[in-house]
């Protein structure tokens, strides 16, 4: 089906208004379609003028304009034409319309625990027509009304305050104007708990399967949940402005969550229902933060067209992490690693997007049409623009940042606006020359590269046309930043340089912006610094290296530097430098055991550890080298696990890392059957699915063990780990029929798929899924006729096989890339896919002959180093 043009977008804009929606909706067929009767009060600007309605229906039944009939069959490609218009216009559809398994449109998912349905509507970015007619496109924004028939044991919430006239029967009061794409609702026997906070009716709903799980995690959402709607209104000044906030945790979620006003869509796995780390409940935190700030940002003021993306996202990001850094009481514990998170996790994901071809602006981008926003919707968006509306909001400080953004909520609110609007309002605040900075950070692409060191006596620092007007060269011992751009943009950076002696003690620590290609920081009087950390505090986006330093004061200092920032912005480092060929994995491999064994953060060791085995011991080594390089993180993780406190976060986290990277069959097998274990250590659900995971990923397990598994734990979440447990397994049939999955139609949720996607090249099976490399590039393509939006994209870039990097592979990605007729989706899934396998290849070919193992059984340490006793 065609995607909307920004062209058609903007005419229609300028020909319509939306007055109103209702919508009545009959859910109480058990069937595979449901009926959607979409009632619109519109205006037209010129009554000779024509437009289309998109509408993505099964059947539709009846098309009434102005109480003329329209022939249903002028319906094509999900647009039906409108002429003979109105200055005012009544437009009533009626039409069966299909439940969906992707995640998308109105997702319907049958409970494996207990047989109950439970459906959710997913509007983004274009999905609306699959459940109600409309002019589906941001900037025609109208007030909605829903009547919902449903059977009589179901609840019903969305966008508007639910009221239940009779079993079975609901209506939703109207709303403010609303785009399009978040609207919602939400139907089923779901369980729900319910407050009210500073006069806001707050609701928690999910599956009746996962009440007890809710019930035990409420205090805590509910805690976070209520300190953000009071630091949103203390910041913004407007009120929370949609009523009612419900937060409805549902299944086969395709992203973390949708931020619907009134009504938050999530995942329900931030229902946890086995133990759960400080580190995970903070990113659960930060989710329900970032949602509930595009209350603001995108919802109260929503960008007029798709190109504005960052302006709900990278804001959202920004004050989601920020508000949470801000926490204080019960919840000042997952305030500490706020940042920590961002820095360590979303920038590791924004850079290697930003380093990609794939790259783009932050914000600019044209979006042709929007299929093409879509594709841009990824860690730019979100980690690079929060990053760089942090380094915005210290340059014009808190006054001007929140009184510009005041001004924008008051002038827009309930409308559209354009980045132009809010670099107005910033600038009526008391910001000057935004344009100038808007145009080097923020419509530009990739990264600076910036290096801090102290200079020796007689070397020549930066030349003249280096420096900044007026500034000395350097003296002897003086640090100077100096930064290297990718296109020559002179992107101001405000960054903290900490430099540090032989004992790891900071012993130079200053705050400077650079804005020419070299700054001088200072001098330090105590004598020589082993290493200099630009960008210290890990306030700006850049990558970080260390001049003619090199790397060995890193592997020196890493472990015993004391703040967590200056930790997250070196391994930060190592893992850049690994991708682009500057660092030896097997080096890095030293540098990063070492220092995760000193590392007193969970979060942050769980994240190392994980790249550990899965770059470091996976597409970054040989097969060969694998095993051995696994060994070594297992072995790591089995002391962590004997040195961490009884029932602690870094006791689960060291037992979570030696399930992954173990070989080690008899251990893995034990603490299946709950023996060796540690004290405290519970194996609980999901530790049992870690466990069963590998075990089927090292032929330890059969088809019939998996599923007598699933039937001890008949749960959404146990279907989604059996899935990946099957695609795991080293046995031919096994990976037949998870090829089928990934690449025929199926009407298997969306979420099953990418289980089996994860599971497929797994990095030990290299000679059993050789024969699939050239079919993943022929018959992955073809996957597009039967598969669109998310999940098309999603399937293949998770199955990717990065870890059968080779020449030869690359070859292929690069020959099914030079074909014109691949799907958008397709396209940049495969432009990312290709890269990430182009830098392991290069580092392969530059450090794939060390010899620091010789393989398995050859020397090196034992390959199946235990993690227990």
């Amino acid at each position: 089906m065609p995607s909307l043009t920004r062209v058609e977008a903007a005419e229609r804009a300028a020909l319509l208004t939306v007055r109103s929606y209702r919508i009545a909706l009959d859910l109480t067929d058990a069937g595979p379609e449901f009926s959607s009767d979409t009632t619109i009060e519109f205006q037209a600007a010129d009554t000779a003028a024509s437009t289309f309605l998109d509408l993505r229906a099964s059947r539709v039944l009846s098309v009434l304009l102005n109480d003329e009939p329209l022939d249903p069959a002028g319906l094509v490609d999900g647009r039906l034409p409108l002429t003979g218009l109105r200055p005012e216009n009544t437009l009533r559809v009626r039409a069966r319309m299909a439940y969906s398994t992707d995640g998308e449109g109105m997702h319907r998912h049958v409970d494996p625990a207990d047989g109950q349905t439970y459906l959710y509507a997913m509007s983004f970015l274009d999905a609306a027509p699959r459940w109600f007619a409309c002019f589906d496109q941001p900037d025609l924004k109208a007030g909605f009304d829903l009547e919902v028939r449903c059977p009589p044991e179901w609840t019903v919430i969305g966008n508007g305050a639910a009221t239940r006239s009779e079993p079975g029967h609901w209506r939703l009061a109207s709303t403010r104007p609303l785009a399009t794409y978040f609207v919602t609702l939400v139907a089923g026997p779901y369980a729900s708990i319910t407050t009210e906070h500073d006069g806001i009716a707050v609701g928690l709903h999910a599956r009746a399967s996962l009440a007890p799980h809710l019930q035990a995690e409420a205090a805590d959402i509910l805690g976070v949940t209520t300190a953000a709607l009071d630091r949103y209104h203390e910041l913004f000044g407007i009120r929370y402005p949609f009523g009612e906030y419900h937060q409805a945790f549902v299944p086969d979620f395709n992203a973390g969550a949708m931020e619907n006003p009134g009504c938050v869509t999530l995942r329900d796995q931030y229902i946890f229902r086995s133990a759960a780390t400080r580190g995970e409940r903070s990113d659960r935190a930060s989710t329900i933060t970032h949602e509930m700030a595009h209350m603001w940002f995108g919802d109260l003021v929503t960008m007029r067209w798709w190109d504005d993306l960052w302006l709900n996202e990278s804001f959202a990001e920004y004050m989601g992490y920020r508000v949470c850094a801000e926490m204080t009481g019960e919840q000042s514990g997952l305030a500490e690693l706020a940042w920590i998170d961002f820095g360590l996790h979303r920038k590791d994901w924004g850079r290697i997007a930003d380093q990609a071809p794939s790259t783009h602006p932050v914000a600019g981008n044209g979006s042709s049409d929007a299929a093409a926003a879509l594709t841009d919707f990824d860690g730019i968006s979100y980690a690079k623009g929060a990053s760089v509306l942090k380094q915005l909001a210290a340059h014009l400080g808190d006054e001007v940042f929140f009184a510009g953004l005041r001004l924008h909520f008051q002038r827009h609110q309930f409308g559209n606006a354009e980045f132009a609007d809010l670099i107005a309002a910033w600038t009526d605040a008391g910001a000057v020359d935004l344009g100038s900075w808007a145009q080097r950070w923020l419509r530009t692409s990739g990264l600076d590269t910036l290096t801090a060191e102290q200079r020796p006596a007689g070397e020549d620092g930066p030349t003249a046309e280096q420096r900044p007007d007026g500034e000395d060269g350097p003296a002897a011992g003086e640090v100077w930043l100096s930064r290297s751009s990718p296109d020559g943009s002179q992107r101001p950076h405000t960054v903290r340089v900490t430099g540090f002696d032989a004992q790891a003690r900071p012993r130079l620590d200053e705050q400077v912006t650079l804005h020419s290609d070299a700054v001088r920081v200072g001098a330090c009087d105590s004598g020589p610094l082993r290493l200099v950390v630009a960008d210290s505090a890990d306030d700006s986006w850049a990558k970080i290296r260390f001049g003619s330093a090199g790397w060995q004061p890193v592997a020196e200092l890493l472990p015993r530097i004391a703040a967590a920032p200056t930790r997250v912005v070196l391994y930060n480092a190592i893992r850049d430098a690994v991708r682009d060929a500057e660092l030896d994995p097997a080096r890095a491999l030293d540098m990063v055991l070492a220092a995760v064994a000193q590392e007193p953060v969970e979060l942050v060791a769980a994240e190392l550890l994980e790249f550990a085995t899965d770059e470091l011991a996976g597409s970054y080594a040989r097969p060969a080298d694998r095993p051995v390089r696994r060994a070594r993180v297992a072995e790591l993780a089995g002391q962590l696990l004997a040195g961490s406190e009884a029932g602690s976060d870094a006791q689960l986290a060291a037992g979570r890392a030696g399930i992954h990277a173990s070989d080690d069959t008899a251990w893995l097998r034990a603490w299946w059957a709950g023996q060796r274990l540690p004290a405290g250590l519970v194996i609980d659900a999901e530790l049992r699915w870690a466990l069963v995971t590998r075990l089927a990923a090292l032929g330890a397990l059969s088809a019939a063990d998996i599923d007598a598994e699933l039937a001890r734990d008949e749960s959404a979440a146990g279907v989604l780990h059996a899935a990946k447990a099957r695609a795991m397994r080293p046995d031919p049939a096994a990976k037949q029929a998870a090829w089928a999955l990934l690449t025929e139609p199926s009407r298997l949720p969306a979420s099953e798929l990418y289980s089996s996607a994860a599971g497929f090249f797994e990095p030990s099976q290299t000679e059993l899924t050789a024969a699939y490399l050239p079919r993943f590039f022929t018959e992955m393509p073809a996957t597009a006729a039967h598969r669109h939006g998310w999940a098309l994209g999603r399937v293949i870039l998770t199955a990717f096989p990065v870890t059968a990097a080779s020449p030869r592979v690359l070859e292929l990605a690069e020959a099914a890339l030079a074909s014109q007729s691949l799907d958008p989706a397709v396209r940049r899934a495969f432009v990312d896919g290709a890269d990430a396998l182009r830098r392991a290849v290069r580092s392969l070919r530059r450090y794939g002959g060390s010899d620091e193992t010789a393989g398995p059984g050859q020397g090196g340490q034992n390959p199946t180093a235990r993690v227990g006793p």
